[in-house]
């Protein structure tokens, strides 16, 4: 943690995990842009085109192609902004906005309805535009949380025909609002639906109001199962969405964890990266899933006390894996694992609890 920077920390502005997430944002090895990126943090600015105007910045400085070499000279983002989109070709809106359309898949497109899912904090905000979801604000800190962190994906719903609002409206609870609280209404045109790694839904207003869940109690699920049903929008359609491409960047939310559950969540593999930056790691569960092979790197979580392996599609294990000497429990029943393979693991961690059956 560098002097300049620290006492963000020590004073109590900044949290330690939000220290680090925006040490991420500063491309220089030396993290010589930190400073600015954390004076601008406070005053709640747009993370988004913060991070690209340092990036932006960055080439510029290493191309030689402009006179001010300091960033900390710039007061405000605004005036960084603005500098570098003087030196720089920025893109018309129109082809920004079409680029960001491809960070989110359209799940359906009819002149009734409308549910696109965002994946990416952009895409999240051009959809989300004039609600009050927090994951579509300008500070991208929610986004990053929920969507790496939890591993939450989201779908946007927008009602457009006047005949399904009109339906929508009959619902038992839609409809006990005053027929004259326009704003209340168009509430309920545009939603924001959670999906949970475990499939559980939840539903909130474009007021962020949550008006069902499949979960908690009868009254929320049924909520919920009329509005959809109003919409003629199925189930099947709203499930968990790239949660394996989202593991790699999900680490740097986890620095501190000890204990990684993956549980339950339809992965078919676990990246090479989680034994480089997950080494801290004493419990990792990945239990019900899909996986086939472990990753090598496995073998550098060398505090990890347990495994759990349980019901995936492993056939067999790495070798690194006879590393992990501080091994106290290892799970592996419900996969298609040779005896040999079993056996040969026994002799390798022979302090290791190993269940099989």
């Amino acid at each position: 943690m560098g002097k300049s920077t620290e006492q963000y920390v020590k004073k109590g502005l900044i949290s330690r995990s939000d220290y680090q997430f925006l040490e991420e944002l500063d491309p220089s090895k030396t993290k010589k842009y930190l400073p600015f990126i954390m004076k601008s943090y406070l005053t709640d600015c747009n993370l988004d085109l913060l991070r690209n105007r340092v990036i932006e910045y960055d080439t510029l400085l290493n191309r030689n192609q402009i006179d001010r070499k300091d960033i900390n000279s710039f007061k405000t983002l605004q005036q960084l902004d603005e500098y570098v989109q003087e030196h720089n070709n920025i893109r018309s809106t129109r082809e920004l906005k079409r680029e960001i359309k491809k960070e989110a898949k359209i799940i359906l497109d009819t002149e009734d309805v409308f549910i696109v899912s965002p994946q990416s904090h952009a895409a999240s905000c051009l959809y989300g535009a004039s609600t009050k979801w927090c994951i579509s604000g300008t500070n991208s800190v929610h986004w990053e949380r929920y969507y790496y962190e939890r591993f939450i994906s989201f779908y946007f719903i927008e009602v457009r025909g006047d005949d399904i609002k009109k339906k929508l409206m009959e619902t038992h609870y839609v409809n006990k609002v005053p027929s004259n609280d326009t704003n209340l209404m168009e509430a309920y045109y545009k939603v924001a639906l959670a999906v949970y790694p475990d499939g559980k839904l939840e539903a909130y207003t474009a007021t962020d109001k949550r008006i069902g869940r499949s979960h908690g109690g009868i009254e929320q699920s049924i909520m919920l199962n009329h509005y959809l049903d109003a919409l003629g929008v199925d189930n099947t359609m709203l499930v968990p969405r790239g949660i394996e491409e989202r593991l790699d960047h999900s680490w740097q939310f986890k620095t501190y964890d000890t204990e990684l559950d993956l549980s339950r969540m339809g992965l078919t593999r676990i990246p090479d990266s989680i034994g480089k930056e997950m080494f801290q790691l004493e419990s990792l569960i990945l239990s019900e899933n899909k996986i086939q092979t472990l990753p090598e790197s496995i073998g550098l979580l060398k505090n990890l006390k347990t495994l759990y392996l349980f019901h995936n599609l492993l056939t067999s294990l790495p070798e690194s894996l006879g590393d992990l000497k501080e091994l106290q429990w290892l799970g592996l029943k419900g996969n298609p694992l040779s005896r040999k393979a079993i056996k040969e693991f026994k002799r390798k961690l022979p302090n290791t609890r190993i269940y099989t059956d």
